[in-house]
């Protein structure tokens, strides 16, 4: 799975927004109305955003997270769809969307 520099992640967000606006739409219509054909449809959706490197982490919300290395140690940048077009937050691989932390503390000291 590639690693990316923030800089590379926001360069991505224009292409996966239409994406994960796609899947919140899906998944709302099979929330109503649960079928195989819109499950499958929004698995494409998920797989093709796994391909540009980034994972989705919820469905409802639009989260993703791109890996990252931050000083030779793991981390993911984390973003959602009402974020702007900025990555302003991180968290280490295994904490997850609760221990999100500003990405300002990466650039500190």
């Amino acid at each position: 799975m590639p690693q990316f520099a923030r800089d590379e992640a926001e360069a991505l967000l224009p292409t996966l927004v239409p994406y994960l606006e796609d899947i919140q739409r899906r998944k709302h219509a099979f929330d109503r109305n649960p079928s195989e054909p819109v499950a499958q449809e929004i698995r494409a959706l998920v797989r093709s955003i796994a391909e540009m490197g980034a994972e989705v982490k919820d469905l409802d919300v639009g989260l993703i997270d791109f890996p990252s290395v931050h000083r030779g140690r793991p981390i993911c940048l984390c973003w959602k769809l009402d974020e702007g077009d900025r990555i302003e937050w991180w968290h280490d691989i295994d904490a997850g969307y609760a221990g999100r932390r500003p990405i300002s503390e990466l650039f500190e000291n």
